[in-house]
């Protein structure tokens, strides 16, 4: 049985109601629909474990931010446990790929339509990022004040601080005040770190965008990081012990600022 012809005919036909086209296979395992609306671009891919193993699973992408990839877990609760589903046989096969059409007809299409809409971030809302711009001196003075970042003799040692900051507060009491005291520390040290990089010549921040950013001239193009997601996403990793590294954030600054600090010195 061709498998390609079977996909493309039983979701496929679902898919193109919506004006999804069928792209390619990847690798010989990935089915690649995709559709672009107002800028946004969607795909729905019908993935098989590996080229051996007879199990697949559908996953829904877009490039609106906020969302990600979801899977049939993320939609429906009683399969967030299950990520692949077997089918053995041509028969079994068309019958997954029937039940994966069924799925896309009664949930996953009107998830891809939500999915067409930037979501806010879940910690660095409208409201979060709009406090943090009238706040942040009051934020750099309060945690540099507590932790003295800045007394660090170069930019390199003070980002190196504020990992170890991080890294030294990464298992906070696991209560409704330990959750705010942690994410106060991560606007504190945004706030930091904003203020590290912004006594650099050129440098600017814009809080309307999805995240906060910081933006970096560059004889290469100019460079984007974002300060309070580098910080938070820092925290996280040392939370999990996701790294053995325990310079997160001076890896994601450091090498962008360089540039113009040795600009900067140059000069003097």
């Amino acid at each position: 049985m061709n498998k390609t012809r079977k996909i493309k005919e039983i979701i496929g036909t679902v898919l193109k109601e919506k004006g999804f086209e069928y792209i390619r296979c990847e690798k010989k395992i990935v089915y690649d629909f995709k559709r672009q609306i107002d800028g946004v671009e969607q795909h729905v891919y019908v993935q098989q474990h590996n080229i051996v193993d007879p199990e697949y699973k559908i996953i829904l992408y877009t490039t609106a931010k906020g969302h990600g990839m979801k899977e049939i877990g993320n939609i429906l609760p009683e399969y967030e446990s299950k990520e692949y589903w077997k089918a053995e046989t041509d028969e079994e096969f068309i019958s997954l790929m029937n039940w994966f059409a069924d799925f896309l007809k009664d949930y996953g299409l009107d998830e891809l339509g939500n999915m067409l809409v930037d979501k806010p971030d879940s910690f660095e809302t409208p409201e979060r990022k709009e406090w943090f711009k009238e706040h942040r001196q009051e934020l750099f003075e309060k945690y540099e004040g507590k932790y003295h970042v800045m007394s660090e003799p170069t930019t390199y040692d003070q980002l190196m601080k504020i990992d170890k900051i991080l890294l030294d507060n990464r298992e906070p009491k696991e209560d409704e005040k330990g959750e705010k005291k942690i994410q106060e520390l991560w606007l504190g040290m945004a706030a930091i770190l904003v203020e590290i990089v912004m006594k650099i010549p050129g440098i600017s921040i814009t809080y309307d965008t999805y995240h906060i950013e910081i933006h970096v001239p560059s004889k290469y193009g100019d460079w984007t990081f974002r300060p309070v997601y580098t910080v938070s996403q820092g925290w996280i990793r040392y939370h999990f012990n996701w790294v053995t590294m325990r310079d997160w954030v001076c890896r994601a600054v450091f090498p962008l600022i360089e540039e113009l600090l040795n600009d900067e010195e140059s000069l003097k």
